[in-house]
């Protein structure tokens, strides 16, 4: 009887399982603050070089260069708390866009450009909401 007890009142800690314990232990390693936005900034600058074809077609050079600026930022704090205060808001962000897409899609013709300059006129404004609370997380406003 007491077994059952003590199983429940664990329960209530439950952290989603294996899936739940790996992500913590992700967390605890430091997989979100140093590697993922180190891959993101290395995929970025590489595509960057690659698409400007700044060097040719060389992709040694540029996955030296990509890797340096990405290894040279991290060396400071600043990209990992600015990554993890960007993603949130812009999935929210996004996530309402989305939504407003598919309601609009509904019930509006999809021929109508006016419809089109409003609904960018709605992302630019979102995503101006998310830059500037970003901004306002991070420190550079004052």
């Amino acid at each position: 009887m007491f077994d059952k007890l003590i199983s429940l009142t664990s329960y209530g800690a439950f952290s989603g399982g294996g899936f739940g314990d790996l992500l913590s232990k992700l967390e605890d390693a430091g997989f979100f603050s140093y590697v993922v936005p180190f891959l993101l900034l290395f995929a970025i600058v590489f595509g960057i070089l690659t698409k400007t074809k700044i060097f040719q077609d060389n992709k040694a050079v540029n996955g030296i260069i990509s890797f340096s600026v990405a290894l040279m930022a991290l060396q400071f704090d600043f990209v990992s708390q600015f990554f993890s205060q960007l993603f949130p808001r812009l999935g929210i962000g996004l996530a309402v866009i989305l939504v407003i897409l598919i309601l609009l899609g509904l019930f509006t013709d999809p021929a109508n450009e006016a419809i089109n300059w409003v609904l960018f006129g709605i992302a630019v404004v979102i995503i101006g909401a998310v830059l500037l609370k970003t901004s306002n997380a991070v420190g550079w406003s004052s």
